[in-house]
C-alpha cells in the first residue's frame, strides 16, 4: 500500500491518514519525524498489542515498510471522540423569560449525552488502558481526537477504540531512558501535573490523569462554544494549539487546590524547581486529597456536574474513581485495573 492510494481523510504534521474500503492506513515518512515521535516503535508497539488483543484497542490489519515510509492498516471508523462530542453538544431551547440580551449574549450548549452513556465509555477506555498497561506500554496521547467511536457494533451503546501510539513508550523496548523520558507528550489540557513540572521517571500514570480530564469532558453539562469540547480544567486553548502549560497548572490548582511540596515527592525530589518558585512550599490549605469525604463528593459534583443525572450507588462509586485518579503525586493514583474493578459496579 502506497501513501498516494485511496482518499486522504486526514493529515497531521508527520503522518496522512488514506481510507480505501473498510480500511484506514496510515502513512509516516521515517525522515520526517521528530522524537518522540516514531513510526518503527510505533509498529512494534502495535505488533505486540495483538497479543491477545483487545477490543477497545485498534486492530493492526497490516504493516508494511517500503521507501523509508511506514504504512500501517486499521479497520476504518467515521468519527473519533471529539467529534461525536461536539455532536452531544445542541443550543438549549429559547426561553421566554429570560430578557433579551440575557438570552444573546453568549451562546448556551447543552451536552446531552446521557450520563449513564458516560460512564460505560469510562468503563470501556479504562479497560483499554488496563490491557496496554499490562503490556507495559504508555500512551502519552490519551484525548477524544484519539479514541473512535463505533456506533454501528450492534451493542448497546456504541463501542469505543483507543488508536495513535505514535508517541508511546514501550517499557520492554525503551527509546528513551526510564529516568530521562521526554516531558512534552500529551495534548494540551491532557497534560498530567507530573509532566507540567518536567519530572522525566514518569509512569502509566500519565494516562489516568489524561483519562481523568477526558471523562469530565463526558460529564459537563454546558458549552459556550460550538468547536470546544470544555473539560474541568482549561489551558486558554479552547481547542487551538494556542495553550499555556502555566494557565493550565493554575487551572488544576484553582480546582484542586495546591498542595504543599512534601505531598508531591515526585516534583520535590525529581522534578523542576519551579513549582516551589511560584507557588510555594505549603500549600494554600485547599488540596482535594485533605478535604472531608463530603467536601470531596461537593467537589466532584461541582466539577463534574452531569454527576447529578446519575443514581445511586453509580454515583458514588463514579465519585470515587475520579477522586483515585486525582492526586498530583502520581503514585497516589488509582492504576486502570483498579478503575477497572471500580467501574465493574457500575454496569446495569
Amino acid at each position: 500500500m502506497t501513501a498516494d492510494v485511496g482518499e486522504l481523510v486526514a493529515s497531521t504534521k508527520f503522518s496522512s491518514i488514506n481510507k480505501l474500503g473498510a480500511y484506514a492506513y496510515k502513512n509516516t515518512l521515517v525522515e520526517t519525524v521528530v522524537k518522540p515521535h516514531d513510526p518503527m516503535c510505533e509498529l512494534a508497539i502495535l505488533k505486540k498489542l495483538q497479543d491477545p488483543g483487545s477490543p477497545y484497542v485498534i486492530e493492526l490489519v497490516s504493516s508494511k515498510v517500503s521507501q523509508g515510509v511506514v504504512t500501517l492498516g486499521f479497520p476504518y471508523y467515521k468519527q473519533n471522540m471529539y467529534e461525536y462530542m461536539r455532536a452531544q453538544y445542541q443550543k438549549r431551547r429559547w426561553n421566554p423569560y429570560l430578557l433579551a440580551t440575557q438570552e444573546q449574549s453568549t451562546l448556551q450548549l447543552s451536552n446531552k449525552l446521557d450520563a449513564n452513556l458516560a460512564v460505560e465509555y469510562f468503563r470501556q477506555l479504562a479497560h483499554a488502558l488496563a490491557y496496554i498497561h499490562s503490556k507495559k506500554v504508555i500512551h502519552r496521547d490519551i484525548k477524544l481526537q484519539n479514541v473512535m467511536v463505533d456506533t454501528e457494533a450492534g451493542d448497546n451503546a456504541p463501542h469505543l477504540v483507543l488508536i495513535d501510539f505514535g508517541i508511546s513508550y514501550d517499557l520492554d523496548n525503551p527509546q528513551e531512558p526510564a529516568d530521562a523520558k521526554i516531558t512534552d507528550v500529551s495534548t494540551s489540557i491532557y497534560k498530567a501535573p507530573e509532566l507540567l513540572f518536567s519530572v522525566k521517571n514518569y509512569t502509566y500514570a500519565v494516562d489516568i490523569w489524561a483519562l481523568l480530564v477526558l471523562v469530565s469532558q463526558l460529564l459537563q453539562s454546558n458549552s459556550t462554544s460550538e468547536r470546544y469540547v470544555p473539560a474541568f480544567v482549561e489551558d486558554g486553548s479552547e481547542g487551538s494549539n494556542l495553550g499555556s502549560d502555566i494557565r493550565l497548572i493554575s487551572s488544576i490548582f484553582e480546582q484542586l487546590g495546591t498542595p504543599t511540596l512534601e505531598q508531591w515527592p515526585e516534583v520535590r525530589d525529581r522534578g523542576s524547581p519551579a513549582f516551589a518558585g511560584m507557588f510555594g512550599t505549603s500549600g494554600d490549605g485547599r488540596y482535594v486529597l485533605n478535604r472531608s469525604k463530603p467536601e470531596c463528593f461537593d467537589a466532584c459534583m461541582r466539577l463534574f456536574p452531569k454527576l447529578e443525572e446519575l443514581s445511586e450507588p453509580i454515583r458514588s462509586s463514579v465519585i470515587e474513581c475520579l477522586l483515585r485518579m486525582m492526586p498530583f503525586e502520581s503514585t497516589e493514583r488509582a492504576t486502570a485495573s483498579e478503575l477497572v474493578d471500580l467501574l465493574a459496579e457500575c454496569q446495569t
